[in-house]
């Protein structure tokens, strides 16, 4: 009977790991079902071996990879969801809150097990994403073009610019994929540097077109952690005060020349600051947003230390809201930390702050601009979504967290 040799396995295993990549990549924009499937093959490539049971790179290196702080910084956000289980009265929605967090805790305990990849391999993973992601932008740009007016006027009643799946999470993509983009640069990939720039930069100038504002938001303020961070690497700060000028400043052309994002920052200007809710009663999104924060936070102010219960909050918000906006369907809080504070009380909002900074530190350790400027874009994304209450949202902050942290560094330290 053959049986592969040791080398063998380990090739394979690299070249199943890219696959499940790939995998989850395209799981991200278009099918859950095959982000499924990636996230589960992570986890068994990780884990389990063909000949010893059990992988033995994985029990070589996970009592060292136990002891980071990214480990930690991950996995205290799914231990934090299981401290609730004394707290349950509806089982339904907290099993399903077990399941869809579940890459909280399997993928860190798996990634241990998995085949480091070299910064020269790191880069080219980054590139390719880079590169899928623009391509499906192209394409929605392209719709975009062809159904101008159309488009437009759904913009103009606050509905999203037409993008596979949820319009929030493919502009979340979108910033990452320009700031692994910036990681492709930096590492070379393929042969080209030059290259990677111009890919990000068109991935930049497609996201204002999508006009989506937590993307925007999140895209902004990453190149503008990566700005700084390269300076702080190399000591020299001047680029970085160009770079944060022409970030100021592009908002401003962006307002005269993009019309989705000029329609966008007038919706939020009126909303915000000029709409009468007496008289204009409709359910804007960001009206819609603060309510849900405000009845969150009461939810907290009546549960303060430990909260109602992570497997309770939808069934508290949805009562909170049939009794203060009848009619409105319920929402959890548009905003992660609150939604710790009034699922798990002051504890729960300390424990989240604590796994942030956690999974901050090994970037400021390491002065890593890439990793930090991810976990700004995931970290914003949390103030204004629940981003780690979807499958895909928790997903997303799992693999590209994990994957930025040993972002490659360039040849020379340029």
């Amino acid at each position: 009977m053959y049986l592969p040799t040791r080398p063998q396995i380990e090739t394979a295993r690299l070249y199943l790991t890219l696959l499940m990549l790939g995998g989850v990549a395209v799981g991200l924009v278009f099918s859950p079902p095959v982000l499924s499937v990636g996230l589960i093959g992570l986890v068994v490539l990780g884990l389990l071996d063909p000949l010893a049971g059990l992988n033995p790179r994985w029990r070589a290196g996970f009592g060292r990879w136990a002891q980071s702080p990214l480990f930690w910084g991950l996995v205290l956000l799914y231990l934090l969801l299981l401290a609730g289980v004394a707290q349950t009265a509806d089982w339904g929605y907290y099993l399903q809150r077990l399941r869809v967090k579940a890459p909280l805790v399997a993928l860190p305990l798996a990634w241990a097990g998995l085949p480091p990849l070299t910064e020269r391999l790191r880069g080219r993973v980054f590139a390719v994403f880079s590169l899928f992601v623009l391509a499906v932008l192209t394409v929605v740009l392209v719709n975009y073009a062809l159904n101008f007016a159309e488009i437009n006027d759904m913009v103009r009643r606050a509905q999203p610019v037409p993008v596979p799946r949820n319009h929030i999470r493919f502009s979340l993509l979108v910033a990452l994929a320009t700031l692994l983009a910036v990681g492709a640069w930096r590492s070379a990939a393929f042969g080209r540097r030059r290259a990677w720039l111009w890919v990000a930069a068109l991935l930049f100038a497609g996201q204002h077109l999508l006009a989506v504002r937590s993307g925007l938001a999140g895209a902004y303020a990453g190149l503008g952690v990566v700005a700084v961070a390269l300076a702080w690497e190399r000591g020299r700060w001047w680029p970085a005060v160009g770079a944060l000028v022409a970030l100021i400043l592009l908002p401003v052309l962006a307002y005269a020349v993009v019309p989705t994002f000029r329609t966008k920052m007038q919706y939020a200007r009126y909303e915000l600051l000029h709409r009468d809710p007496a008289v204009d009663p409709h359910a804007y999104s960001d009206e819609g947003r603060l309510t849900s924060l405000r009845l969150g936070l009461d939810v907290w102010r009546d549960h303060p230390w430990f909260g109602v219960g992570p497997g309770n909050l939808l069934q508290e918000m949805d009562a909170r809201y049939a009794a203060a906006l009848p009619g409105q369907p319920g929402k959890r809080p548009h905003n992660q930390f609150v939604s710790a504070l009034a699922g798990s009380g002051l504890v729960g909002l300390a424990v989240t702050v604590v796994a942030f900074g956690l999974l901050l530190w090994p970037g400021l350790r390491r002065r890593a601009p890439v990793y930090l400027a991810v976990w700004t874009v995931f970290f914003l994304s949390c103030q204004v979504e629940n981003t780690l209450e979807t499958s895909a949202g928790v997903s997303m902050f799992v693999v590209f967290l994990l994957l930025a942290a040993l972002a490659p560094r360039p040849p020379g330290g340029e």
